[in-house]
């Protein structure tokens, strides 16, 4: 005789692809009337569909995507002479999902997500997450306040939406 098993796995291992953040209008008008000029850290691009993030790697449930996407590149803002560095992102899909950032070294909530009205799509091995809105956290907003010498950056300032579009192995 012959068995056939058809086999679902748990989790999918990131392979490539990208996450995109389009930026909110109001954010990168807030950010040009501060005299912040925002810049990408190769290898992030700018795409059709707003910044775009190289995935590296990591792992999320097939159920409810739970776990974490690693990313290469990074922004820039700088107003002479300050200039901060926000690079290798990862987002974190979990009970609080947020976006961290290495900063001056140290890895650092920046982004908190809202997931309420996540579009998930999986087609074979491609997977998208579209539609999570993307805030700065208190300690982000606190630190560029004090990088800059304002106190416009506000916890829950809505900087965008972000779409993760992965390739699993």
């Amino acid at each position: 005789g012959m068995v056939t098993i058809k086999a679902k796995p748990a989790e999918a291992q990131l392979a490539g692809g990208y996450t995109a953040l389009e930026l909110d209008p109001g954010a990168a008008a807030a950010l040009t009337s501060l005299g912040v000029t925002p810049g990408l850290i190769a290898p992030a691009t700018a795409g059709p569909d707003g910044l775009r993030f190289p995935i590296t790697g990591g792992k999320v449930s097939v159920t409810d995507y739970a776990g974490s996407i690693r990313h290469s590149g990074g922004i820039s803002l700088t107003k002479d002479p300050v200039q901060v560095d926000l690079s290798r992102f990862t987002i974190q899909v979990d009970a609080d999902p947020d976006l961290t950032a290495l900063v001056g070294g140290q890895r650092v909530s920046i982004l908190s997500l809202d997931l309420s009205g996540l579009d998930a799509r999986v087609k074979g091995r491609r997977i998208t997450l579209a539609g999570a809105e993307a805030s700065l956290t208190a300690t982000a907003a606190g630190a560029l306040n004090q990088a800059f010498g304002t106190t416009a950056f506000t916890e829950g300032l809505v900087l965008g939406t972000a779409t993760v579009k992965a390739r699993a192995r």
